[in-house]
């Protein structure tokens, strides 16, 4: 039971990403192709304990995640509040100041995405020498994309290529509505914890 807990922490991704319904379609993506590669995706979503503040939830995610995937795409201007949207990026220097808060601990790995790849050239200058991937504001190159970085992160030869991955997340997304209507669940309701597992559900029976 250790060695599985163990393996399963090693492989454990943080997503750092908007919860907004309009990112939807790309979060679902992103958590489909973590899955079918074999991680296990964590997020803020999924910590419920009315007992802990937000940043202490978080920090422990982050403590427990050697991988981060960090999307910066909705770091703009809220329209509604006039105010600019910090959550992901300091979610990001906290994922990234953790490996220096002491050297002992395993290096993190990183991956930084958003709509266009030099963006934040214009406001979080400070990652200039950082690769940040584009999605460009689709499921289908965020799927890409990650599959590239986890392959090389874990070094897996075997993976499965890019076109493939999107190729299955779009079956799911037909056979979701009926999944759906199996388990009693309504779409627009799922949680990250019932998404993510009818993910796994579905790719042990694909």
């Amino acid at each position: 039971m250790v060695r599985r807990e163990a393996a399963i922490r090693h492989r454990a991704v943080f997503i750092n990403c908007p919860f907004d319904p309009s990112y939807r379609e790309i979060f679902d993506a992103i958590v489909f192709s973590v899955c079918l590669l074999g991680f296990e995706p964590r997020c803020a979503l999924e910590q419920d304990s009315g007992t802990e503040e937000r940043l202490a939830k978080i920090l422990k995610l982050i403590e427990q995640c050697p991988l981060g995937i960090h999307d910066l795409s909705y770091m703009k201007m809220d329209p509604r509040t006039r105010l600019a949207r910090h959550n992901m990026p300091f979610e990001l220097g906290l994922f990234l100041g953790y490996e220096f808060a002491s050297r002992k601990r395993p290096k993190k790995g990183c991956l930084i995405l958003d709509k266009e790849g030099f963006r934040y050239r214009k406001s979080l200058s400070d990652l200039s020498g950082r690769d940040v991937s584009a999605h460009k504001g689709t499921a289908k190159q965020a799927i890409v994309v990650v599959r590239n970085w986890l392959v090389t992160q874990s070094g897996r030869e075997d993976a499965p290529g890019g076109a493939f991955i999107v190729q299955q997340y779009r079956r799911f997304r037909r056979q979701l509505p009926l999944l759906c209507k199996t388990t009693k669940r309504k779409m627009s309701d799922l949680s990250f914890w019932d998404y993510r597992g009818m993910v796994n559900a579905w790719l042990r029976n694909a």
